[in-house]
């Protein structure tokens, strides 16, 4: 998947595209992750999340955006609720939200974009 991003330099509207870059080693849960952009504002990586895995609850600090690309499982809440996911999609998390990737039915790839306050 390219990546484009824009920046404004000298009142021009400048761009640079570039591939994904290399995926890490897999976490405890079996995901990998590959930073794709990284800024003062936040920063986006994929994520892929293989048939089977399941990503324990965890909160982010900042605002996410999680767009799920391809995929489908369950996105997991506290309380034992779980939210049918199924690509495309997108989830929009408030700081500190409570949430987990569990029953992965469909290798997933989500997109998930910090916005620092």
């Amino acid at each position: 998947m390219r990546t484009t991003v824009f920046n404004v330099v000298d009142g021009r509207v400048e761009f640079q595209s570039s591939e994904i870059p290399p995926w890490a080693e897999p976490d405890k849960s079996g995901q990998v992750a590959a930073e794709v952009y990284r800024s003062p504002h936040g920063a986006s990586v994929l994520y892929h999340i293989p048939v089977g895995c399941n990503v324990p609850i965890h909160a982010g600090a900042n605002y996410s955006f999680c767009q799920i690309v391809t995929g489908r499982g369950k996105l997991t809440l506290p309380g034992d609720r779980e939210i049918d996911y199924s690509a495309p999609e997108l989830f929009i998390l408030e700081p500190g939200a409570l949430h987990g990737w569990s029953d992965v039915v469909e290798d997933t790839l989500l997109s998930v974009s910090d916005v620092q306050k």
